[in-house]
């Protein structure tokens, strides 16, 4: 398909030729840490939000100078980039905890970063009325720090103009995905994934009338893949198409996920209705998947995700975790234990401990190879 072309160019370069169009137009660029990071609100003050990402790299040798290699290879990745200079384009950046290596990057990137804004987003790790609250509070801050920053006022009107766009490109994304559950999907996942990076690196607006686009070409043209075994890919800092490559080129089909590249980051929508904006962008991040770093989060977010296994006719579950990651550690233990208590579900795990930039190795070759033979005995 055609329009997958333009997908597959601008999803490896974070200074991409849409983001320089938005530079020398006179935008601002805010990069964001995690996808807990409300980007309504960048967007809301006229800026284009973009997920910190370091593809590409071939070693961090001065970032490991300032974060012990016991730091997943995200972070430590992430600050290579930082050092390198490959951020200087952006004019801002929101970081937050989301676990204990997060926090670490946090002070490196505020420290060593030379950005006219950096703004620290408290993170919540429980999903209780309390936490709710607080996140509400951390989302002001940040409308409060970007509107004396640069001396500007993000009203409620902008801010329900950019849950509008948002949730435009949740519904695309959530007829995407649906096209995914087909047998066999009109896509690969690799490119499903840079679909989906894409919208991490553009203006929203382009993106979404792209990925329209795209959707009307792929309902015209019928699917010439063969049918092989139909995968769910999870895990934090998967950001690699390369990777979900290196998995479908040993016989399989990686047709759903939960990422934080990925589903997770597009997936629920926001109450375009609310009288108060900001409580409604809340709630959305309430509704979603939770991250495992949310520690009494796991119940509610399987009971959304067996539903996405079960309507995606699943046959196996990869989960793809950074090294020294406890949090999706810990996930992939619950995760066993709910599927093997489950009656209505049969899906094997394969857990896959990786670095942020490898695509693959001979030892998980082999596992992923034995793991796709299993499934097909």
């Amino acid at each position: 398909m055609e329009g997958l072309a333009y997908f597959k160019e601008m999803a490896p370069t974070l200074y991409n030729p849409e983001v320089k169009a938005w530079k020398d137009s006179g935008g601002r660029v805010i990069g964001t840490q995690c996808s807990n990071i409300p980007e309504e609100i960048i967007h809301a003050a006229g800026m284009l939000p973009i997920r910190l990402r370091a593809p590409g790299l071939p070693d961090t040798s001065r970032a490991d100078s300032h974060l012990h290699r016991i730091n997943c290879s995200y972070t430590r990745s992430v600050l290579e980039y930082l050092l390198r200079g490959e951020y200087d384009f952006m004019d801002g950046v929101v970081a937050t905890n989301t676990c204990d290596h997060h926090l670490r990057l946090v002070s490196e990137l505020e420290d060593k970063g030379r950005f006219t804004f950096f703004h620290y987003f408290q993170m919540i790790h429980s999903s209780t009325p309390g936490a709710r609250e607080w996140f509400l509070l951390e989302l002001k801050k940040l409308k409060q720090h970007l509107e004396e920053v640069f001396e500007m006022h993000i009203s409620d009107a902008d801010v329900k103009r950019s849950i509008f766009v948002y949730n435009r490109t949740r519904r695309l994304m959530a007829q995407l995905n649906d096209m995914r559950r087909q047998d066999p999907p009109p896509i690969s996942g690799t490119e499903y994934m840079q679909i989906a990076l894409t919208g991490m690196l553009i203006p929203r607006e382009i993106f979404n009338d792209r990925l329209e686009a795209l959707l009307a070409e792929m309902g015209k043209q019928p699917s010439d893949r063969g049918q092989s075994p139909r995968l769910l890919l999870l895990g934090g800092g998967c950001d690699s198409p390369e990777f979900v490559d290196f998995i479908e080129s040993r016989g399989a089909c990686v047709t759903a996920d939960n990422m934080c590249y990925g589903l997770r980051h597009y997936m629920t929508f926001i109450d375009e209705e609310a009288d108060d904006p900001l409580r409604a962008i809340t709630d959305r991040y309430f509704d979603r998947i939770p991250c495992p770093s949310i520690i009494d989060g796991f119940d509610h977010g399987y009971s959304i995700l067996r539903q996405i296994m079960k309507d995606a006719n699943i046959d196996g579950v990869i989960n793809a975790r950074l090294k020294f990651c406890d949090h999706w550690n810990g996930y992939s233990v619950l995760l066993r234990g709910a599927l093997q208590r489950d009656e209505d579900l049969d899906v094997p795990v394969l857990d896959l401990e990786r670095e942020y930039n490898t695509a693959g190795s001979g030892q998980i070759s082999t596992r992923v190879q034995a793991f796709l033979e299993m499934l097909n005995a």
